[in-house]
Order: structure tokens, then C-alpha cells, then sequence
């Protein structure tokens, strides 16, 4: 089944101004203890705490820490729609979190890494939740490896990265109105990120497989996987101390790339650091760094439970543009009016997510 875009001017380019960062070296530590969840930012059940990049970068990053405050059977789920960014990833770092993405059931837990690209069409419709008193939900542990089997309850959190912080957040079908129907349609629209694609890493996936770290012997890390399918503009790893993992060696930085910027995230444990002129900081649980690309070197001296997030951000990210205000209350607006195309999907069907627009 087909659907033709039903206004003629759907397309809405943008053409705001160009992502630059902030001139000279880039260096902003967050302590875990300088912000925190707030309720109702973007959804009304959930957590979101912004992680400091928005700032430090001007605008070029959103990195930011969302839990759930509340059931799944008294907050409802999201309702269809889609985020139009260069560059979405979702790290699940607590509980459970099932989505539709473009029609096909995609379970979230800690471990996974998700690259949804901007512009995939989804609908979260079950997320876990663990009562609790708002203090001790914002004090969910942040898991970037999966929980133990024997771990108690915890509502669903995870770790979102977008490329630029200003974004469309577009409505295709309100969580009242969504049917099994639109859960598991494809979909189509002309605003998907170029040169990107939507991609999962699982922790058992053999790409996900820890390897020792070249040129630092006291430490292993995972490749996330986020580099091709972020159109080469998004690298991401998972630093861990070194306990004999047999993987092939990791280098913690992209071949070619010179200058961008780099996200340091503390899930758990502590390091201490050298900065590339000398001074010495530390990162504890919950820290956050953003900093120029080599500016804070590799942890020393981890602690057994170190798990290290560090996201680099391509310099090349500066070449792309934000969308005005007015072209996003315009996307707003048009709804599911972007909508060119929709597919309900067979039982057992097995095509990948954005087919539509892969074959358009």
C-alpha cells in the first residue's frame, strides 16, 4: 500500500544557520551532581538530564540521561513519529524498553546500542518501571553492559545523542490513535539523514565483542558500531579495564579524522586522567566530559568497575546545518503529511527497517 504526500509542499529545506563550535579548545566537566532529571521536558512520565554538551558545544550536540517515572498502563506509549536530525543514537542503560521501528518489534536493554538515524519512523509502547520515589529514580544505575540475570527491577533508561540539539519532533499518529496496524507499518518520508541508515548492536553480536586497546595495555573496549551507520559522523566505544578479552585490537579514534570532538561519559567506577597540557582530572559515576578530540587522553589508573562511554563527533559535523524555528514549527505542523509513502507489514516479514525509503 502506497500514500502520496498529501500537500505539495511537504518539503521543507533546511536552512538555518551552520553547526560551528565555540572557538579554542573545548573543555566542560560535568560533575553528576550539577544537574539533574527533570520531569515532563519532552514526555510527562520521563526523566531528562541534560548532560552538558548542549552548552559546550553550542548547540551542535544534545547528549542527555532519560528514565521513566512512570508505567507503561498509566502513561501510555509515544504514538508514531519521528526525530529529523542528523544523528540519533539510543544506549539502553537500564530496564526494558520495546519499540516499533518502522513496523518492526525492537527490544532495548542495556547492552544494546542503537543507531536509529534521524528521520526513522517509531513508537515506544512498553517500558519498564520500578516504583520508586522520584529521588531513587533519578538514582537508577546506568548499565552499558547487560544486567545480571539476578539484578532486581529497574525502570527503562538510556543515554540519546543528537546532532544538532534543535531538532523536529514530528507527530505521525497520537498514542491514542496508534493501531496494531500502524505498529507494524513501514514508512516513508523525504527527511531521513543522508549517507545514514538505521542500525542494532547487541552485546552478543560478534562485532560487539571486547578487544585489548592499541597503545594502552591496562584497558579493552567494544566498538559500538555507530561510526557507518551515523554517516560517518558519529564514532562510539565502551572503555573497560583490560581482563583478557580476546577480540581483535581496538584503536580508539577514526583513521583520517583530525580535530572534533569527543564525549567522555562515566557510567560506572572511576579514572583518573592527564589532560594534553599536563593537568590531571578524574571522572567519577556519572561525570560527563566534552572536550576537543585528544584534549583528555585515555583513562589511568581505572577502577575494577570502570565503564567508560566516549563518543567522538566528527569535525565534519560543523559542515551541516540546523533548521530555523520556523521550518520546525512548520514540520510540526505538517504531521503526517510528510508521510510519502506507508507499508503495513506481513506477519514474518523480514525486510529491513527504512525499506521503503532504501527502494524509494
Amino acid at each position: 500500500m502506497t500514500q502520496p504526500a498529501a500537500v505539495a509542499d511537504a518539503i521543507v529545506p533546511t536552512t538555518g544557520r551552520r553547526l560551528a563550535l565555540p572557538p579554542g579548545p573545548i573543555f566542560h566537566l560535568q560533575r553528576a551532581d550539577d544537574a539533574r532529571h527533570e520531569l515532563g521536558a519532552f514526555r510527562a512520565w520521563a526523566g531528562y538530564k541534560d548532560l552538558g554538551a548542549e552548552g559546550a558545544t553550542d548547540g551542535l550536540a544534545r547528549f542527555q540521561h532519560v528514565v521513566s517515572f512512570g508505567p507503561t498502563s498509566v502513561s501510555g506509549r509515544t504514538g508514531v513519529h519521528c526525530h529529523l536530525a542528523h544523528v540519533h543514537i539510543v544506549i539502553p542503560t537500564s530496564g526494558r524498553g520495546v519499540f516499533s521501528y518502522d513496523g518492526v518489534v525492537t527490544e532495548a536493554v542495556p547492552g544494546t546500542v542503537i543507531v536509529q538515524h534521524g528521520g526513522t519512523v517509531h513508537d515506544q509502547f512498553d517500558y519498564s518501571y520500578a516504583p520508586a520515589s522520584e529521588a531513587e529514580t533519578r538514582a537508577t544505575p546506568v548499565r552499558l553492559e547487560p544486567a545480571p540475570a539476578d539484578a532486581t527491577p529497574e525502570s527503562f533508561g538510556f543515554l540519546e545523542l543528537f546532532v544538532p540539539e534543535k531538532i523536529a519532533d514530528v507527530e505521525i499518529i497520537p498514542p491514542d490513535e496508534v493501531t496494531a496496524a500502524d505498529q507494524a507499518s513501514a514508512w516513508d518520508h523525504p527527511y531521513h539523514a543522508v549517507g545514514a541508515w538505521f542500525a542494532v548492536q547487541a552485546a552478543s553480536a560478534p562485532e560487539a565483542a571486547y578487544g585489548p586497546v592499541l597503545g594502552h595495555p591496562g584497558l579493552e573496549a567494544r566498538d559500538a558500531g555507530t561510526w557507518a551507520p551515523s554517516g560517518a559522523l558519529v564514532a562510539t566505544w565502551i572503555i573497560r579495564p583490560t581482563s583478557g578479552a580476546a577480540g581483535e585490537p581496538v584503536r580508539l579514534a577514526r583513521p583520517g579524522e583530525t580535530g572534533g570532538l569527543e564525549i567522555l561519559f562515566m557510567a560506572s567506577g572511576d579514572a583518573r586522567f592527564e589532560r594534553a597540557d599536563g593537568d590531571a582530572f578524574s571522572l567519577a559515576a556519572g561525570d560527563c566530559l566534552v572536550a576537543t578530540a585528544g584534549l583528555a587522553g585515555a583513562p589511568r589508573r581505572p577502577s575494577p568497575d570502570m565503564r567508560l562511554l566516549r563518543i567522538f563527533i566528527s569535525s565534519r559535523a560543523e559542515l551541516l546545518r540546523e533548521r530555523t524555528p520556523a521550518e520546525i514549527e512548520r514540520l510540526i505542523a505538517l504531521g503526517p503529511r510528510i508521510i510519502t509513502r506507508r507499508e503495513p507489514r506481513p506477519d514474518g516479514d523480514t525486510r529491513p527497517v527504512n525499506y521503503l525509503h532504501e527502494t524509494a
